[in-house]
């Protein structure tokens, strides 16, 4: 682990380091995921926090419904392709930081709906 991804997850512990992540490619589309929860209508004009956002993947398939999104993840190479897929889809609303669910770096009230998929 990184000392980046050491200072950011600290005392929380190293779960999600010990277990290698799923690749994105076997899970669902976003668009597939989305609709078992309801649909856009679950994100259409909110601004959207996904806890544990990895690569980006279900954040980017909700920016074209939600106000804004924000991706969090304690993985520095995940959060860096993260922005990567998001300035190559050209998705403005998305925003990607590191950061671990236990200390979240937002204010109390700043979204409306938190998504946590495939998260550990």
């Amino acid at each position: 682990m990184s000392n980046t991804a050491n200072s950011i997850v600290g005392h929380v512990g190293r779960v999600g380091w010990q277990v290698p992540a799923v690749s994105s490619a076997l899970r669902p589309s976003a668009a597939a995921e989305l609709a078992h929860w309801g649909g856009p209508r679950l994100v259409r004009g909110k601004r959207v926090l996904d806890l544990g956002c990895g690569d980006g993947r279900l954040a980017l398939g909700m920016a074209a419904y939600a106000k804004s999104v924000a991706g969090l993840d304690p993985d520095p190479p995940l959060i860096a392709s993260a922005r990567r897929r998001a300035r190559a889809s050209g998705a403005r609303n998305v925003r990607f930081q590191v950061g671990a669910a236990q200390t979240l770096p937002y204010p109390s009230g700043a979204f409306d709906v938190v998504i946590l998929s495939w998260t550990l």
